[in-house]
């Protein structure tokens, strides 16, 4: 054997490329759902941000949802869903008497909880509720 045809023998040549992921399509000025959730937070006021971030709040929602562990609004339309969001049933806008009143509270999945807030904060294209 030459030196020649020990060189061809040593090289690979691949007849096609090795597959790659085609790159995830995201319309211009989409943001992934961290970065959405991360604004809202910021654009709450400061004193809101500080109730919700609160130990006290993450006990009670944590007990809320044990006790009420299904979608409200799915039970009142005959569907089955765990609840993952204690909700304000009229939005507290700050007012901590009706922040910490338990009567207040429902228990709702993301999708009807988003689709009740968007209604009310003016969401979607909604127009904002007045209190």
């Amino acid at each position: 054997m030459s030196a020649t045809d020990r060189s061809h023998t040593h090289s690979i040549h691949f007849a096609s490329p090795m597959p790659v992921r085609p790159p995830i399509h995201r319309p211009v000025g989409r943001r992934d759902k961290r970065e959405r959730d991360r604004d809202a937070d910021r654009n709450r006021a400061p004193a809101v941000r500080a109730l919700y971030k609160s130990a006290r709040w993450q006990r009670a929602r944590q007990m809320f949802l044990a006790r009420h562990p299904l979608c409200a609004e799915c039970q009142r339309q005959g569907r089955v869903s765990a609840a993952n969001t204690v909700d304000h049933i009229i939005p507290h806008r700050g007012d901590t008497e009706r922040f910490w009143d338990p009567d207040g509270w429902q228990p709702l999945c993301a999708s009807c909880h988003s689709r009740k807030t968007a209604s009310e904060d003016g969401g979607f294209g909604n127009a904002r509720r007045q209190p």
